[in-house]
């Protein structure tokens, strides 16, 4: 509250120039008689004042809200999530440097975090059913490049994998895979349609996992998605579909993709091009709102390295830093 003094010759006068400079609604708080026999009115500025006009006064903001509104902001996070998570941490009853600590907890456990992919044992036989991939999603977020960061984290550790590519209709697309598998001596073969695709898939065995690369699809094209999800549905193979959604994209255009998508049934999401945005918060609540898990994030372009598993730490770091740590 503002508290201003103002003096007068008498009480009235001083109320009237109080009136003057702040207002009718000037709050009186006090008056005095001086020695001289003026009169000083100390008045709250209106302006300031939190409770005027009768209005209830809302309670002081706890220290560490504005730390934790800010940060959230930042990320791109909605005004529904702020409020959310600012009540949350209210009601916590944190305080000061604390206040992000538990907004940390409270974003990071709103999305939920996929289970790493069922490889077969390693000492299972030479015709083991593998663990067979699929990557859809739009044009130009990221699949094949995720595919190959994924691949390769396997067969470092030994899985024997091999690539399938379904896109053969992008230019390149096919020599951009190719140069992966030889990179780390995998197999790779090309399938136009789903009775190709369940051919391969059908003498994988001895495999650990299959990995397929399809082609990018716009959200809006129904019977390019039709014909997507027929040519997966072949496959008689047991199918984890990862819908790759880039984190740069709008709160229209993942919501349009998510609905564009769902017909392929997507186990879980995978979040691209992290390292192109400091606004990453779309995503998150996109993921949290159709109650997908995500299970890998991505960061550059880099095959060997910029791949990380889902995590509530790491949401927390992109809802209140903007990046992964």
């Amino acid at each position: 509250m503002q508290i201003h003094r103002v003096r007068g010759r008498d009480l009235r006068d001083a109320l009237r120039r109080a009136g003057e400079q702040f207002g009718a609604a000037a709050l009186l708080l006090s008056h005095e008689v001086l020695p001289d026999g003026d009169v000083m009115v100390a008045v709250a500025d209106p302006a300031r004042t939190l409770a005027t006009r009768g209005e209830p006064a809302k309670p002081a903001r706890s220290t560490g809200l504005d730390d934790v509104e800010r940060a959230l902001v930042r990320s791109g996070c909605s005004r529904e999530w702020i409020d959310a998570a600012l009540a949350h941490v209210e009601q916590s009853g944190a305080r000061g440097a604390y206040a992000l600590d538990a907004a940390a907890a409270w974003v990071g456990g709103r999305v939920a975090v996929a289970p790493s992919p069922r490889l077969p044992a390693r000492d299972a036989a030479t015709n083991n059913q593998p663990c067979v991939l699929a990557f859809v999603g739009p044009t130009g977020v990221g699949k094949t490049t995720t595919l190959a960061k994924i691949a390769s984290r396997m067969a470092r550790v030994g899985r024997r994998v091999s690539l399938v590519s379904m896109d053969t209709q992008r230019p390149g697309a096919v020599e951009q895979l190719a140069a992966h598998a030889q990179a780390m001596q995998a197999p790779l073969q090309v399938a136009a349609n789903g009775a190709e695709l369940a051919r391969i898939l059908a003498l994988s065995g001895g495999r650990d996992c299959v990995l397929i690369d399809t082609t990018g699809r716009s959200p809006r094209d129904a019977q390019a998605l039709a014909e997507l999800t027929s040519s997966l549905a072949q496959t008689r193979a047991s199918l984890s579909t990862y819908l790759v959604l880039s984190a740069g994209a709008s709160a229209a255009a993942l919501a349009e993709a998510q609905r564009g998508f769902a017909p392929t049934k997507p186990d879980a999401w995978i979040v691209t091009k992290l390292d192109e945005t400091r606004a990453p918060a779309p995503v998150l609540e996109a993921a949290a709102r159709a109650k997908a898990p995500l299970a890998f994030l991505c960061d550059g372009p880099d095959i060997d390295a910029h791949l990380e598993r889902a995590s509530a730490e790491r949401f927390a770091d992109l809802f209140l830093r903007g990046r992964l740590a």
